[in-house]
């Protein structure tokens, strides 16, 4: 610890207050705190540098990154693994259309301004990956042959996808971009366009091989499996109806779970899709007497699922809330109820064992809501943000 030399006199002072009999003994205590704190505040008595804090204890897996608006516009923040420190990662003006982070460092891409960036964990060294900032936003054909989104990161950290036109995959070892697929656009007779097909990336195969698509048409859209490194480039899934909602691979990218919680336009239910050849097993929701809905699928590592799950005899008034289940493989057998809790729900995240999931709570028509940490062992939910959305595990 520095010190600092005490002039002779304080030093005088100090000794007749601690001299026997001396008027002041009765208040020794109070004088020396008193002239401690005055010399302290005038820089003559240096005080002890405080160490590094106490590092808080981890409650999550990984850190969190999320957008939110609690700065202005939409920008990434990061929850660290404690579920307290917070930071703001992007301060784009523009403010961000989609984003996504890499498991391996914590880089960010995201979109703003309809460019696409790449950043460290904390929003520094940001480099711009491609440029169509010069598109008129307002044009018929935006949407579909001009506008970028979707960035989404491989699980090795070595690709990013993303959509422009199609989709696109940049290896960032190299920085080298291909394009992989162009949308199918067609004309009406007054040559505006019509979408045929148009495609995005949802989420790469954990074996960073395969990228589950997102297929539009002009009034519905599927599910499809990119395979760069075959004949056949783009599986599309087997269904008679939409594919919707809620997708996850299994853990050797063999197959995808694909959960609904919806019912209208779309069919409530599970299915499990051969990565290969797109061909579907239904495993909740066909053939029932009851409504049942299912959301936010998850394979464990030994083929048994967890999801988000309710059964009604009538269609539900809105949103069905719904429960944190486990069940075998099939999604039907050994169903067992983890939580007490019934969800109504926005968005949902896992942990890869199934520990636990973070929930965006439905509030209205928002896109953003509270996000809570739901054990699957039952304990009590804890609130950790108040709002936010998009929700992805960092590093």
């Amino acid at each position: 610890m520095k010190t600092r030399i005490v002039p002779a006199v304080a030093l005088l002072f100090l000794v007749a207050c601690n001299f026997p009999g001396s008027p002041q003994a009765a208040q020794q205590f109070e004088v020396e705190t008193a002239l401690a704190q005055t010399l302290s505040a005038a820089g003559i008595i240096a005080t002890e540098t405080p160490g590094p804090p106490t590092p808080l204890p981890t409650i999550l897996p990984h850190s969190v990154y999320f957008l939110s608006n609690r700065s202005g516009s939409a920008q990434v923040w990061r929850l660290e693994a404690d579920g307290v420190t917070l930071a703001q990662v992007t301060s784009e003006e523009e403010g961000l259309d989609g984003f996504d982070a890499s498991r391996i460092d914590g880089r960010v891409a995201f979109v703003s301004n309809n460019q696409l960036y790449i950043a460290n964990s904390d929003g520094g060294v940001r480099t711009l990956l491609v440029d169509n900032s010069a598109a008129n936003t307002e044009a018929v054909d935006f949407y579909y042959r001009q506008r970028i989104g979707s960035p989404r990161f491989s699980p090795d950290g070595r690709f990013l996808a993303y959509a422009f036109d199609g989709l696109w995959i940049l290896d960032l070892t190299t920085n080298e971009a291909v394009h992989l697929i162009s949308n199918e656009i067609g004309e009406d007779d007054d040559g505006n366009p019509i979408p045929e097909k148009f495609f995005g990336p949802q989420l790469w195969a954990p074996d960073s091989a395969r990228v589950l698509l997102e297929i539009g048409y002009q009034e519905a859209g599927t599910l499809a499996i990119l395979n760069p490194n075959t004949d056949r480039l783009v599986t599309e899934f087997e269904s008679s109806g939409i594919v919707c909602c809620q997708a996850t691979g299994a853990p050797d990218s063999d197959s995808i779970l694909v959960a609904s919680p919806y019912i209208g336009l779309v069919d409530s239910g599970l299915w499990r899709y051969d990565a290969q050849t797109g061909e579907e097993t239904a495993l909740i929701g066909s053939g029932s007497e009851l409504f049942e809905f299912a959301g936010w699928p998850l394979q464990l590592a030994n083929g048994d699922l967890q999801y988000f799950y309710t059964s009604s005899p009538n269609i539900p008034d809105g949103d069905a809330k719904l429960y944190m289940v486990h069940s075998a493989a099939d999604g039907v057998n050994d169903r067992t109820q983890l939580r007490a809790d019934a969800f109504v729900i926005r968005e949902a995240l896992w942990a890869q064992d199934g520990s636990l999931a973070l929930i965006v709570q439905a509030t209205g028509g928002s896109q953003s809501g509270p996000v809570v940490l739901a054990r699957s062992d039952g304990t009590q939910l804890q609130v950790l943000l108040d709002e936010g959305r998009d929700l992805r595990w960092g590093n």
